[in-house]
């Protein structure tokens, strides 16, 4: 999903200020009031003792459940590969880069090279990944190499003319990073999941005919589902049961939605061919007007991330069911529901507010390709995908410019970063 591009502004928070007792009491009357803070500590949450803060009452159960809770987001995920051999992972919105640090967290963490090492994505053709794999688990002399060869696989892994999202590259990089150190028994492998295409294959394909491809994405999660029940099948019989599996919203989603113009989502596929050993987590996100198009604000209306600003916007993981978060109603995506999140959605992880995460597009590491030959097969992708009049030079060189471009914005800005504020000052304000 592509959405409208905005700015980040940062919150500056008013910081507690102790005062230097000692100056003003004798040893024993300090001894004491320290005896008395220390329990005061341990009961009330240390903002708590912010005198002018303001904490509406309606988020104070929420409060007090994320105040209790300490499970990381990586421990968490973690202890669901305890109970299931599956886990999906609800990616936000495709450019955020802050998402694959919590990403990258999880992949390099010895528990999961050990006990996973399988990763399916959204992003990239199915029929790609033995020769992304091949990218990913070999050993190259030195940066330069290990680039052009990332460029030369990324630059035909979508059916899309190119897939500019930054952090795309910067997730293979990573595995790559891991598995140069690993034993081949133990490195990590990489399964996209998408419909199957080939521009290298497809030389003289009009737009016409792209046309009728295109058709086929109505059953998009039928298909990315199908693909990864394949995947999966392989994996759940090797030495490793078990795989991470990265899908956008809709595509994670457990329920279906009556008015969503969708029959099933693509973890639905993989959850009904292994029944009781498929979870789904979804991560902090905002929502949206509808299927691709731009942010409205935060979900119930700003009152979990008040919530976690109150607790300083604590990164953790945990279980829906059971919870007031569980029992909320579902609202990150445009269709009518009446559903909860326990019911869409397994488990859910908070990591980082929406007014810090950094949206990212363009591949510099694509200038290792032959300027001519990218260039041109770039313009004819483009050509065929919006099936466009012959291509002024001015406009490849624009195409190319913004394929290698690296770009960087805060998501939010302007009117929708104010909405975001005004949501949330409606529960909390620290000061």
């Amino acid at each position: 999903m592509n959405y409208s591009e905005n700015k980040k502004e940062k919150t500056s928070f008013t910081e507690l200020k102790t005062i230097d007792t000692d100056k003003f009491f004798c040893f024993r009357t300090v001894r004491n009031i320290k005896k008395i803070l220390l329990l005061l500590a341990v009961c009330l949450p240390l903002r708590a003792l912010s005198q002018n803060a303001f904490i509406s009452p309606e988020i104070k159960p929420y409060v007090e459940f994320i105040e209790k809770c300490n499970t990381s987001p990586v421990d968490y995920i973690m202890g669901l590969f305890e109970k299931y051999d599956v886990v999906v992972l609800g990616e936000r919105d495709h450019r955020d880069t802050t998402q694959y640090e919590l990403i990258q967290q999880i992949i390099s963490d010895p528990r999961f090279i050990e006990k996973v090492g399988n990763v399916l994505t959204e992003v990239g053709i199915y029929n790609m990944r033995d020769g992304l794999n091949r990218v990913l688990q070999a050993n190259y002399q030195n940066n330069s190499d290990v680039d052009k060869a990332l460029a030369e696989v990324n630059f035909h892994l979508q059916w899309v003319p190119i897939w500019e999202k930054t952090n795309y590259i910067q997730f293979q990089r990573g595995i790559y990073n891991i598995n140069k150190n690993l034993p081949t028994h133990k490195k990590i492998n990489i399964y996209p999941t998408d419909v199957q295409f080939s521009w290298e294959l497809n030389n003289n394909i009009t737009a016409t005919e792209f046309k009728l491809f295109i058709k086929t994405l109505n059953y998009r999660d039928l298909i990315m589902g199908n693909n990864a029940v394949d995947a999966l099948c392989k994996i759940l019989t090797e030495p490793r049961k078990k795989a991470l599996v990265i899908y956008n919203l809709p595509h994670s989603c457990k329920s279906v939605y009556e008015d969503s113009g969708y029959d099933f989502f693509a973890y639905q596929i993989i959850e009904d061919r292994f029944p009781g050993r498929v979870a789904n987590v979804a991560l902090n996100w905002a929502v949206a007007a509808g299927y691709n198009q731009a942010y409205t604000g935060l979900s119930n209306n700003g009152k979990w991330d008040s919530a976690f600003a109150v607790c300083d916007n604590k990164s953790v993981g945990f279980d829906l069911d059971g919870t007031i978060f569980g029992d909320d109603t579902f609202d990150l995506f445009s269709a009518k529901t009446d559903r909860t999140f326990k019911e869409v959605y397994n488990g859910f992880i908070f990591y980082k507010p929406a007014s810090e995460w950094i949206g990212s597009w363009g591949i510099p590491i694509f200038s290792h390709l032959d300027k001519s030959y990218a260039r041109e097969e770039l313009a004819r992708r483009y050509q065929i995908f919006q099936g466009a009049p012959d291509i002024t030079e001015e406009l490849k060189d624009q195409l190319y410019d913004y394929m290698i471009s690296l770009t960087s914005i805060n998501i939010f800005s302007g009117e929708i970063l104010q909405t975001i504020n005004n949501q949330i000052e409606q529960y909390y304000k620290p000061n």
